[in-house]
């Protein structure tokens, strides 16, 4: 069955809502009505991939979301799962859920940081939980080190 998506955007609307015009209850439809349910619900959670096995990955879970070779990543101490998303729509999505976005390859959980090694003059390296480093880009310096000092933990 060929789907057909309408959107209509405009400030009139209060909310987002969806609705589904179809001939029948196929589980086509049912699948999409159950993702976008899980999709409203599962704030906590990202979907995430692996070995061609979907897995559903707790926020809390994540060291960092990552590129590499033009594809998007997220890292937890069980391994390295491939995202859909861009990382730009991470940021933007999970902004006020202790995600920092460190490089434009990267994005790390604040609450899995084991340290930041500020012992190179002008350089932070992070070092997350699970012993893996990730270097905050020499644009993000002074952006990083004004977090750390709103969060108090430096002077």
């Amino acid at each position: 069955m060929d789907i057909k998506i309408n959107t209509n955007i405009s400030s009139e609307f209060n909310e987002a809502s969806i609705t589904i015009n179809a001939p029948e209850l196929t589980d086509e439809i049912q699948n999409i009505i159950k993702y976008v349910s899980n999709v409203n619900e599962n704030k906590d959670q990202i979907i995430a991939n692996k070995n061609n096995e979907i897995y559903f990955i707790n926020l809390n879970d994540i060291m960092c979301f990552f590129s590499k070779d033009k594809y998007n990543y997220l890292r937890t101490e069980k391994g390295i799962y491939k995202i859909k998303y861009k990382l730009y729509e991470i940021e933007d999505v999970y902004k006020d859920r202790d995600f920092i976005r460190i490089s434009n390859s990267c994005i790390i959980n604040i609450n899995q940081v084991e340290c930041f090694d500020t012992s190179i003059l002008g350089t932070i390296l992070v070092k997350l939980k699970d012993n893996t480093q990730e270097a905050v880009s020499k644009r993000n310096v002074s952006r990083i080190m004004k977090i750390l000092k709103e969060r108090g933990n430096i002077k």
